[in-house]
């Protein structure tokens, strides 16, 4: 079996512009909620007038209409910028996923650079790509329907070329890379 170690495809590069906080969105949601919790307190004083047999206490029909309305409106307005806001977070999600695709692309080019630099084989980058994955001796083999015993032996290959020591020290030299400032 095969492990595809191509590149994804190139994407353009993203677009400058980060995900833009909420601003206005935000204080019209605190509005909204503010005129929820007031039509809430309405009501529970209202329905606790009710359940407690309290008639001169409980609220008149005009002030019970007007608070089923603000209620009304708190929640469409609540409900339009929550929209706004699930839109708005999506479209940065999108924006986020495409960065990632063209990161895990640009690492994968690098990746491959390292590899010719080193002078691994075809099977060498085999299994040194899925070293850096995180796969095991014994999971490599299984993908790859080799012996663990061939495995290790091509790791040991690939750390002397590579002048690691081992898997740890390979993962963290490539893991150096992507934090190094461009």
């Amino acid at each position: 079996m095969s492990v595809d170690l191509t590149d994804s495809g190139s994407a353009p590069a993203p677009s400058a512009r980060g995900g833009a906080a909420p601003g206005g969105i935000g204080r019209w949601l605190a509005v909204a909620l503010v005129v929820q919790l007031a039509a809430l307190c309405l009501f529970l004083f209202d329905f606790a007038g009710t359940v407690l047999d309290l008639h001169g206490h409980a609220l008149s029909w005009e002030v019970h209409e007007i608070v089923e309305l603000l209620s009304i409106v708190g929640m469409a307005t609540g409900s339009v910028i929550t929209l706004l806001m699930l839109r708005r977070s999506m479209r940065r999600t999108e924006r986020l996923e495409e960065q990632l695709r063209v990161a895990s692309a640009s690492f994968h080019s690098v990746m491959m650079a390292k590899f010719d630099q080193w002078g691994l084989s075809a099977a060498e980058r085999e299994v040194a790509t899925l070293i850096v994955k995180g796969f095991s001796i014994a999971e490599i083999a299984g993908l790859l329907d080799k012996s663990e015993g061939t495995i290790k032996a091509q790791n040991s290959s690939i750390y002397q070329k590579s002048g690691q020591s081992g898997r740890v020290q390979l993962v963290s030299y490539f893991i150096e890379l992507l934090a190094e400032p461009l």
